[in-house]
This record gives structure tokens, C-alpha cells and sequence, in this order.
């Protein structure tokens, strides 16, 4: 009898464990749903839906009723995961005091369960001047606070003296930094210094936070990401050899380096530790704090798990904990892989490259959450808030939810690939990026936004998704638009969390090619407010060219 057994586990077990996409099928979800919202509209209603398009939103999915999308709503992953029972229960026990609430020392606790020791406040150690975990409402506001703050020490600090370049660096480096720093000229009084803020690829929010405290974002993808290698598995991994020469030849004018993972504008793509650590290694020789954007950090450690050989029996949790050992300090959206739909936070570590360079940084972050977000206790979130981030942190690094997770995106990926949509590939964590160029066989212009026609036409089929391309990431000079460096054009399908089922992004899949089998038929767009605004793919409004 045992013997039966035993080979009926093992057939049970390779069943599951197959590496053919059907495989998927045959794998319960490690979650059920306890509950369901009706859509408050049909599937048919295209002319309704053209009507709001065209007449409310102007053409931009940012701007149409999400109540109004009967098949997958895409336009992002931030905020719109559906959380747990458990994380609803807690929003039943939140702890609601004014100050030092319940649920702030629990998400303190867990924080450093998830992030590792080196994220623990000591034992005793109370709020005030060396509090290490700054709470935000949302990851925007979080990143906002950081660069405000690094730019009042840094007018404070003085230094480097000058505008000019050294000739050490590359004369491409040197020539990108150049283009990205002259729109900025016209608000940098005179001579006076200007910092540089390097990223594997820093996001359309993060970019225009250090403009706007007249620092550079520059970003340096790695040079296989730039060749569009498909084979190569961490797209998302930072140029080192230019991260050397940058922090070599221009010693003191970078605060910080800062790595987002996953790599949201290069299309989702993972980092490998290797890379991480070696972007820590070159960093601390230079002197110089490293940072993390930590929107994605589970997502990520499931890639290092299953494409980086000496990772491949390790926890996500300790690949965690050794991805944030090698970091200064992080930045976090909780909207992501906190699994909610609000919050975020600045963590520094106590003892680091960054508090010894500015010693004086967290009493001003915590002045500056008090001004802006109350008490740092809660900083901007109710405490039932407080517990359900600190929920979702216990569940995101589940192996069975990020093989669900990432494994859906993978499985929306490959349909697209069998349909002949060209996508960025390897697929990413929590997107899927068309690429436009592409999908146009090169046929459209720069300035006629084939994009925003496809996210358009797109949300008549009942679907959104959001263009990430030459309009996102580019620039209008009021002559001639400028295309974003390195070049960018995609439309993002960013999947929410526990939201979706298969199905329903086959859905998605399908009405795609429908717009790819007569996409010489899509037009172009005419851009008829916003063309020259900051962040202009929030506020603009088109109409289509006849």
C-alpha cells in the first residue's frame, strides 16, 4: 500500500512541478475569494465608452472613469492589489491614539522582520532625533520628503563649487548629464552647484522630484537592456562601469546613488545581488550612500531565486534581508508589495555612509513629517493602516503568492508572445511593456503619440492600459519634442495583485490583437492641452487626427 502511494505522490508532484505552461492549470490558487463586485457596466457599451473617451477624458486613460472599464483596468499595480481578509480584519483592530498607536510599533517590528536586523530601532531607543523609520501616506510623498530634505542639507553643505564637468568623464556620460542639466539652467541662480542623482532608471515621479529641487536624474541601464538582449535575465541591473567613472570624476557631486527594484520604466525587469552588491561595493569605495527604491523588493528576490544559480535554495526572506544589507537606506511605496492601498516610508540605517555625510538629515526628516504628515507615529495614516502594511509585509514574501503572482504576469506575457506582440522580454514582475516602436513596424512618427491611440482605442475594447513612452518620458521644448535618453516607448499592462484571473487577461490579450492585425488603421493623435506641462501624461488631452 505504501509503495502505491508513494508513486502516486510523486506523479501528483511532477504533475504540479512541470515546467509546461499548462502546468499552471493544474495548480490550485494558494487563495479563494471570499468576495465579488459587479461591474457597473456592459461589455458592449462601445459607444457609451467612446463618448466619455472623447468628450470627458480627452484621449487619456488617466483621466476615464474607472468605474466605466468592464475588462481589466492596467493603468498600474500602485494602490489597486486586493488585500486579504486578514489585512481587512485589521482595519477592524487598528489602534487610532494620536501618537505612538499600536499599530506603528507593530509595522516597526515587522519592517525589520522583512528587511532584516540591520532595519531594527534598538531596544529603548524612542522617537526624536535618531528614529530610523519615517512613515508617509503614499511612496510619492515619501520620495518627495527625501529629496526635499537631501537638498536643504546639501544648499547647507555647499559643495561641489562649480557647474562644469570634469573631462574624466566619458563623453558620453558627459554629454548625457549636459543634455539632461540645460532645460534646467533657466532655475539654478547663476553658478550656482547642481548634484547629480544616478539610477539604474529612476520613474516619471521620482525624476521629476529631483528636478524639481534642481538635482539631474541621469539614468544608466545596463548596456544589455540598451541592446534589447532578451537573454540576458537581469535587464534591470545598473551600469557599473559608468556608475565607477560617474562617482570617480565627480567626487562630491553625487548625494546618492539610488536602485529601483524591480526596474519599473525599464520595463519591470529584475536586478541580480550581484549587481546589488557590486552597486554597494563601488559605493562605499567612493564614500558615496547607496539607496533603494523598494517599491518591488519581493518581486524581485523571486527573480534572484529562480535565475541566479547561488540563490536558487535560498528564502526570499534571506535574499531580502542580503539585497537590504548591502543599502544606506530605502524608499518604499507600500502600494506595491505592501499589498494596500495606501502608505509609504523612508528607512535609513542608523549607523551608515549617508547619517555620518549628513548627521543632521533625520531631525529634519522628522520635522519635515510632522509639518506635512503629523504625528511620526502615523505620518499621514490612520493606524488601521498601520497594521494592514505590516499584514501585507507577512504575506508578500510567500513563495506560493509570488509564484502566483509573477507567474500570471509570465503566463498574460507569453499569450501576447504566441499572438505576435512585440514585448519587452524577458517578462518582468508586475508588467507587461509593449513595445510601440515595434508594434508600428517603425512606421510612426515621433510626434504623432501612436501610444496614446492604442491606450485609447484600447479603452473602448473595455480594457486600460497606459502609455510609458514618448509621451511619458519625453519633453516639449515649445519648438521640437525631445525624446527621452535613453530611449523609451512602451505601453505598460501593470497587472494588480490577487485581482485578475487568467482568463481575464486573455481577454485582454485578445482585444491587443485586434489593434495589432489593423494597426495601420490606428491614428495618430493631436495634442490639445498640455503639450509643454510638467508630467504632462496626467493632465493633457488629445483628439484623433482624421
Amino acid at each position: 500500500m505504501k509503495d502505491s502511494i508513494d508513486f502516486f505522490i510523486s506523479q501528483f508532484r511532477s504533475h504540479l512541478e512541470s515546467p509546461h505552461e499548462e502546468a499552471a492549470y493544474r495548480r490550485p490558487r494558494p487563495y479563494r475569494n471570499a468576495a465579488v463586485s459587479f461591474r457597473k457596466c456592459g461589455l458592449g457599451d462601445f459607444e457609451e465608452r467612446r463618448r466619455l473617451l472623447v468628450e470627458e477624458a480627452g484621449l487619456n486613460a488617466f483621466l476615464f472613469r474607472a468605474d466605466r472599464i468592464p475588462g481589466c483596468d492596467l493603468l498600474s499595480d500602485s494602490g489597486t492589489t486586493t488585500m486579504t481578509m486578514e489585512q481587512w480584519a485589521q482595519l477592524l483592530l487598528g489602534d487610532e491614539a494620536y501618537g505612538s498607536n499600536e499599530g506603528y510599533f507593530e509595522l516597526k517590528d515587522q519592517i525589520a522582520r522583512t528587511f532584516g536586523p540591520s532595519w531594527r530601532q534598538r531596544p529603548g531607543l524612542m522617537t526624536g532625533e535618531r528614529e530610523p523609520l519615517f512613515i508617509f501616506h503614499q511612496g510619492r510623498a515619501a520620495e518627495n520628503a527625501l529629496f526635499s530634505v537631501l537638498a536643504r542639507e546639501l544648499r547647507r553643505a555647499g559643495s561641489p563649487r562649480s557647474n562644469a564637468l570634469s573631462d574624466a568623464l566619458s563623453s558620453e556620460l558627459r554629454s548625457r548629464i549636459e543634455r539632461r542639466m540645460r532645460p534646467m539652467r533657466g532655475g539654478v541662480a547663476g553658478d550656482a552647484p547642481y548634484y547629480v542623482i544616478p539610477s539604474n532608471s529612476h520613474f516619471d515621479t521620482t525624476e521629476s522630484n529631483i528636478e524639481d529641487k534642481l538635482m539631474v536624474p541621469i539614468n544608466l541601464p545596463c548596456r544589455e537592456h540598451l541592446a534589447d538582449d532578451e537573454s540576458f535575465a537581469f535587464r534591470g541591473n545598473m551600469n557599473l562601469p559608468e556608475l565607477d567613472n560617474l562617482l570617480s570624476a565627480e567626487p562630491g557631486r553625487v548625494p546618492l546613488v539610488y536602485l529601483t527594484v524591480t526596474n519599473n520604466t525599464g520595463g519591470g525587469q529584475p536586478v541580480s545581488m550581484d549587481n546589488i552588491r557590486r552597486v554597494g561595493e563601488i559605493t562605499r569605495a567612493h564614500g558615496v550612500p547607496f539607496f533603494i527604491d523598494a517599491c518591488r523588493f519581493a518581486e524581485n528576490a523571486w527573480f534572484i531565486q529562480r535565475r541566479e544559480p547561488a540563490y536558487a535554495g535560498r528564502s526570499i526572506e534571506s535574499i531580502v534581508h542580503e539585497i537590504f544589507e548591502c543599502a544606506d537606506g530605502f524608499h518604499i511605496s507600500f502600494k506595491k508589495d505592501g499589498l494596500v492601498n495606501i502608505g509609504g516610508a523612508v528607512c535609513l540605517r542608523e549607523e551608515s555612509c549617508f547619517t555620518k555625510r549628513f548627521p543632521r538629515f533625520m531631525n529634519e526628516l522628522t520635522d519635515y513629517q510632522i509639518m506635512t504628515e503629523g504625528h511620526p507615529t502615523y505620518g499621514g495614516l490612520a493606524g488601521r493602516d498601520l497594521r494592514a502594511i505590516a499584514e501585507g509585509l507577512r504575506t508578500v514574501t510567500r513563495r506560493e503568492y509570488l509564484d502566483l503572482r509573477i507567474g500570471q504576469v509570465e503566463r498574460f506575457g507569453e499569450r501576447l508572445r504566441q499572438l505576435g506582440i512585440p514585448t519587452i522580454r524577458p517578462t518582468g514582475g508586475h508588467a507587461i511593456y509593449i513595445d510601440v516602436d515595434r508594434f508600428f513596424d517603425g512606421a510612426a512618427r515621433d510626434d504623432e503619440f501612436r501610444g496614446i491611440s492604442f491606450t485609447a482605442l484600447l479603452l473602448i475594447a473595455g480594457h486600460r492600459f497606459c502609455e510609458l513612452g514618448l509621451y511619458a518620458f519625453g519633453s516639449y521644448d515649445g519648438a521640437r519634442e525631445i525624446p527621452p535618453e535613453p530611449r523609451v516607448n512602451n505601453i505598460r499592462a501593470a497587472v494588480p495583485r490577487l485581482a485578475y484571473e487568467d482568463r481575464d487577461l486573455l481577454a485582454a490579450a485578445e482585444a491587443v490583437k485586434l489593434l495589432h492585425d489593423h494597426r495601420d488603421r490606428i491614428p495618430a493623435v493631436r495634442v490639445e492641452y498640455g503639450r509643454d506641462l510638467k508630467l504632462r501624461h496626467f493632465k493633457s488631452r488629445f483628439s484623433f487626427v482624421r
